[in-house]
């Protein structure tokens, strides 16, 4: 299992981290992971103990987009969590499902799809290969929770100074 960090910005508590298959709780236990959006299609051995971690099921196959609703739901859902929270999204592989699925939360931070698909692209070589879900990432404007700017919002030197 590799964790990759998507975020680079120190200037709020929670971070944005996209992952293959989860093999070792440990290894999210050490960094503090409280929120995992699995979107692979079996489903992992979950720790049960009470309020240690938000586990939020979500399978797709990486054929088609998935319910849009249902994407877009789970998207805010992350940019919402992600002032305080440590949030990771993995896959079977970790290229496709869930960089479309933080790509869009990027995008409710603030980051355009267009910034967000170069950036994941970029930390993650290979990523984002579906050209189903590049294009469609790659076609959402950065919006923000709440009407304001969200704590990732773009600049002109949003990509040399990481997110």
């Amino acid at each position: 299992m590799e964790i990759v960090r998507v975020d680079t910005k120190v200037d709020y508590d929670g971070e944005l981290y996209i992952s293959s298959d989860i093999d070792n709780w440990e290894e999210l236990h050490k960094r503090e992971i409280t929120v995992v959006v699995d979107v692979d299609g079996s489903l992992d051995d979950v720790p049960t103990e009470p309020e240690d971690l938000l586990y939020i099921y979500f399978p797709f196959e990486d054929d088609c987009l998935p319910d849009r609703e249902k994407l877009h739901g789970v998207a805010v859902l992350i940019a919402t969590l992600a002032r305080h929270e440590k949030i990771l999204v993995h896959c079977s592989l970790g290229y496709n499902r869930s960089c479309l699925v933080m790509g869009l939360a990027l995008t409710y931070l603030g980051i355009s799809g267009v910034k967000a698909l170069e950036h994941l692209q970029t930390i993650r070589p290979g990523a984002l290969y579906n050209p189903i879900y590049a294009a469609y990432l790659e076609s959402t404007p950065a919006s923000s929770i709440g009407g304001g700017h969200g704590p990732l919002a773009e600049t002109d030197d949003w990509h040399r100074d990481g997110i």
